[in-house]
């Protein structure tokens, strides 16, 4: 299998996103890099994984994002999203729950999505994921399984 593409949009050079930033160059050559300030309305080859650098609220708008999201419907997503965006989750929909995280916990998030993609570990995380199965994704172990998450959190 080939290596997984890797899109980057945003400013990943921010001193925020520096986690971001050691994550992609600890892969060194295994990771093809593409970076975009904005999502790209061009055509380009399907990404394997979208990285989102998400600095400020309403950086994208609903409507980019959406495309996107539709262009690249196979593609693994990840919108690591700075201090500034702490709410975003509470008071705008731009992103879905699954797709974002914040930049303090996004290495974990990445090596788990790494995982999945490169070494075909794992089921990924569907865009249309609750809360707690994103929580259940970032949190509990592989023998967690999303479909009885109800069952046992109401245990």
């Amino acid at each position: 299998m080939a290596q997984p593409a890797i899109l980057l949009v945003g400013d990943w050079q921010r001193t925020e996103m520096l986690p971001i930033r050691d994550w992609v160059d600890s892969l060194g050559s295994r990771g093809i890099v593409e970076q975009f300030n904005h999502l790209p309305t061009e055509m380009i080859d399907p990404p394997d994984l979208v990285i989102v650098c998400q600095s400020w609220p309403d950086e994208l708008t609903a409507e980019a994002v959406s495309a996107a999201l539709g262009r690249w419907p196979l593609a693994l997503w990840v919108c690591c999203y700075g201090a500034w965006c702490e709410s975003d989750g509470r008071t705008r929909t731009i992103w879905p729950i699954s797709v974002r995280v914040p930049v303090r916990e996004a290495v974990p998030r990445l090596d788990h999505v790494w995982q999945i993609l490169s070494e075909q570990r794992g089921e990924p995380l569907p865009l249309t994921a609750s809360r707690d199965e994103a929580f259940a994704f970032d949190h509990c172990s592989g023998s967690f399984i999303s479909a009885n998450l109800s069952d046992t959190l109401n245990r």
